[in-house]
């Protein structure tokens, strides 16, 4: 009869256990997905961003609202990796041209930056970029986004001239070519004169 009780207890300890780590394990998944719920509400209101698919895409990519305003400069980095790496000269440029002493950005923004300069992000970043990009001119209106493109596409040129010459200038290969068309087709700037205003600003 002892045996038999203690037995019991034994196998009532077991199931205990696993209810407890099952409990657990509910508990630490309801806690992540509260946060990820959270970020995801943080993100879409400083965006202004209602697509839930674009919201989630950016998130998983180190994207949100302490840094979100980095990614349209993500081009500007993107053209230091044309031609397959990334100089310290190039770096060096594509930091100083974006953060110049008039303008600075969050710790969060500056480092999200710094990360694809030392990193090459996936191709899925030019895709939430492109998405990015198409859904803010909707919000902000055409004009504001061509604005805001002229200045991206001034920046990532003078990063491309930085990849060789006798006096740290030189002709834009091929590669940094297809990044600037890449900008002026996202922001609608075929038909308009990139160099048409030097003092707009993306800021």
């Amino acid at each position: 009869m002892i045996a038999t009780n203690n037995t019991t207890r034994k196998k009532q300890r077991v199931i205990d256990l696993r209810c407890y780590h099952s409990e657990l394990i509910v508990r630490d998944r309801f806690r992540k997905d509260m946060l990820w719920n959270q970020e995801k509400t943080r993100l879409s209101r400083v965006s202004s961003i209602e697509d839930d698919d674009l919201i989630e895409r950016m998130l998983r990519m180190g994207i949100h609202a302490e840094n979100v305003t980095a990614l349209q400069k993500f081009p500007v980095a993107m053209v230091a990796w044309a031609s397959g790496s990334v100089s310290s000269r190039e770096a060096q440029a594509a930091f100083q041209e974006t953060y110049t002493l008039e303008v600075s950005g969050s710790n969060s923004e500056i480092d999200l930056f710094i990360s694809w300069l030392i990193k090459k992000p996936s191709s899925e970043m030019w895709q939430i970029w492109q998405d990015y990009v198409r859904v803010r001119t909707y919000i902000i209106g055409l004009r504001h986004t061509q604005t805001i493109g002229r200045s991206i596409y001034k920046l990532a040129e003078k990063v491309a001239m930085v990849s060789g010459g006798l006096w740290g200038y030189a002709t834009v290969c091929r590669e940094e070519q297809e990044v600037l068309e890449r900008i002026k087709y996202c922001y609608l700037l075929e038909e308009f004169n990139v160099e048409q205003s030097s003092s707009e600003s993306i800021y």
